[in-house]
């Protein structure tokens, strides 16, 4: 359904569509599920990674042979502009062709500068996106930079993550065995709402119904952003975890419009805020949680490794820098753990070096020593 754009007087602009990242196992139905929404979407188009290039996605410019010179020619998120594109395999696109999303999913739009054309089309298009985990499976453990070959840019740009799991369960498997069958046996049945009533229902909501924010659901909204961002962690002293970021906080607002959209509501009510924090719960759980620090990280989404793993590093980095004044340039490194038996221990002291001689910002000079630039 999305949510509605809008236009500030001083020329900024908010998107309204909602995007989706799928993550999951191999055989959940990530593919029939995106397959579906292009088809029942009044403006869908439907792409995989492996065989989607940038132009393909955005647009490009060709030279046209009878009009002797350039035209421009619009890509997927262009063409679905007002509708949905499904980008399957996402992980499988080229790095450089990938990158040529990071403008169509935030700013909404495809700038084109290329020979003699200068030209910036509308692309204002939500995006439901699937990805694999390079390891076969997802691990709840590992932050999902580490686990997909996404860029942290891109995946902040996504206002939801969802994990889709294959977790043996008996009363689960019973229902999807007997669904599954029954799609076999009964083929060609009709769906619960008519297929051409559910597009028209779509697109009347999308195009029809503006929901106005309420004060009681901005209120709850709010509290829930300033209450989970201000809890309490257990030192003071070390750096707080970011539960959530602002980013978090217009995806709150934009999936509460859509919950009122969905009931074709002008007004969005207290539960459609509950319903967009209920979401954004189950999301930070499933990805965003630091089992470490027992909190919501969203360092954890966005980034390779989770704030209480770069609170480690910087501790030891801050020791190292403390113990130079003694040692001089090289220093042993059990007098390192020595100094930080109180606070880590000789496995997450091992962990943090490794991470600084790989981030070029200390070196090994010899065996039992380490050396600052």
């Amino acid at each position: 359904m999305g949510a509605c754009k809008k236009n500030r007087p001083n020329g900024a602009k908010n998107r309204g569509d909602i995007h989706i990242l799928l993550i999951g196992d191999p055989g959940v139905a990530k593919s029939v599920t995106l397959g579906f929404m292009a088809d029942i979407s009044p403006k869908g188009r439907y792409v995989v990674g492996k065989s989607a290039s940038g132009a393909g996605l955005t647009a490009t410019v060709v030279r046209d042979e009878y009009l002797r010179g350039w035209s421009l020619e619009a890509g997927a998120m262009v063409l679905a502009n007002k509708g949905l594109v499904c980008i399957d395999e996402l992980e499988k696109m080229d790095p450089n062709d990938r990158s040529a999303m990071h403008e169509a999913m935030e700013q909404q739009t495809v700038t084109i500068s290329k020979a003699n054309v200068q030209a910036s089309l509308k692309a204002e298009t939500s995006v439901l996106a699937a990805a694999n985990p390079k390891f076969g499976r997802f691990d709840p453990y590992q932050s999902i930079a580490q686990q997909i070959d996404l860029p942290p840019t891109l995946i902040n740009r996504f206002d939801i993550i969802f994990t889709l799991r294959d977790i043996p369960d008996k009363e689960k498997d019973m229902k999807i065995a007997s669904h599954v069958l029954d799609e076999h046996m009964l083929e060609g049945n009709e769906m619960f709402i008519e297929r051409n009533l559910f597009r028209k229902y779509i697109a009347y909501a999308k195009q029809r119904v503006k929901p106005k924010l309420g004060v009681d659901a901005a209120e709850e909204i709010k509290n829930f952003y300033v209450n989970l961002r201000n809890k309490p962690v257990a030192s003071e002293s070390a750096m707080r975890p970011i539960p959530i970021s602002a980013r978090q906080l217009q995806a709150l607002v934009r999936m509460a419009e859509a919950s009122a959209k969905l009931r074709l509501s002008e007004t969005v009510s207290v539960e459609d805020a509950q319903k967009a924090i209920e979401l954004m719960k189950y999301y930070l759980m499933q990805v965003g949680y630091d089992y470490e620090s027992k909190t919501f990280d969203i360092d954890k989404v966005t980034n390779k490794m989770s704030h209480s793993k770069m609170n480690k590093i910087f501790t030891v980095k801050e020791a190292i820098t403390a113990l130079e004044s003694k040692f001089g340039k090289e220093i042993p490194v059990d007098e390192l753990k020595e100094d930080l038996k109180d606070k880590m221990s000789e496995d997450e002291i091992d962990e943090a070096i490794n991470k600084l001689i790989n981030g070029n910002e200390i070196y090994r000079p010899r065996r039992g020593y380490i050396g600052i630039f």
